[in-house]
């Protein structure tokens, strides 16, 4: 199942589209079902810079990544992977309904990244030291109900998920007002969430059993919790092909996860700048 799992991801690293069919969190004006079948894609590049919020990791942390946003679509059916807002991610749904500016979709996402004892890359080698001897938290992928409003230039959405992956076995629910301003040839994006996990959740991922216990890292068992993220992103059509693009994004954590041993602050930030080549 990993193996198909990476391919799936290595897939997807390699292509990037203006979604026609989902955009999960951002609205515009051709979010709604395809007739037939339609696929776009395009591909970018970005530099990043975000600091960790796992203890014994470095808190400033930079890098190259892709800007990868697929989208496939047939009829309600729809696949989309966004990597150009930085909430994004891979999202499978199927409209229910979408009538007079109202959505109800039954949606798939990734919600949590897994980590182990080499940190945030799973598939590292070096171990870190505060991390030494704790149990790899897997990706989770939770499928559940999405139901959203747009209006003119916003979108309000509630989802409801539940991990299929066998991951946390929890719930998550989450919410999300999302605003488009354009203003000349830019295009502003912003967005604030909220978002609630489930003690099963909560206690996976933040949680510290007796066997990971050390007398530096003490047991820890967290009720539910909750973040508040806050985002924005601004794009800039440089020619009929080239996109300029900058973002930034802002997320703080309930005393439940960080006060776990095995989280260091509170918050954590990301910033990019990039190019995106539209087709």
């Amino acid at each position: 199942m990993r193996v198909y799992s990476a391919l799936l991801l290595t897939c997807l690293t390699l292509l990037s589209a203006t979604s026609q069919a989902s955009n999960r969190y951002y609205a515009d004006n051709t979010l709604e079902p395809s007739q037939g079948f339609a696929w776009d894609w395009g591909i970018g590049l970005g530099y990043y810079i975000e600091d960790s919020y796992l203890v014994g990791m470095d808190s400033y942390n930079d890098g190259i990544e892709p800007d990868v946003h697929l989208a496939v679509s047939y009829d309600s059916f729809y696949l989309d992977y966004d990597q150009s807002q930085l909430s994004g991610g891979l999202t499978l749904g199927y409209s229910v309904i979408d009538k007079f500016e109202w959505g109800l979709d039954i949606v798939g996402t990734n919600i949590q990244s897994g980590f182990d004892e080499t940190g945030l890359n799973i598939y590292g080698n070096d171990v870190i030291k505060e991390l030494e001897g704790i149990r790899t938290r897997d990706y989770d992928f939770d499928v559940g109900l999405r139901l959203s409003r747009r209006f003119e230039n916003s979108q309000i959405s509630f989802e409801y998920l539940h991990d299929v992956s066998g991951a946390h076995n929890g719930w998550v629910m989450n919410s999300f007002f999302s605003q488009i301003i354009p203003w000349r040839n830019w295009e502003f994006r912003s967005g604030v969430g909220l978002s609630a996990y489930s003690e099963d959740f909560t206690n996976y991922y933040f949680g510290i059993s007796d066997s990971e216990a050390l007398a530096t890292r003490p047991v820890y068992s967290p009720d539910t919790s909750y973040s508040l993220i806050f985002e924005f992103h601004a794009e800039y059509p440089i020619n009929r092909h080239w996109v300029f693009l900058t973002g930034w994004l802002s997320t703080w954590f309930s005393n439940d996860i960080h006060q776990s041993p095995i989280i260091s602050q509170e918050y954590q930030h990301k910033a990019k700048v990039g190019l995106r080549y539209v087709f």
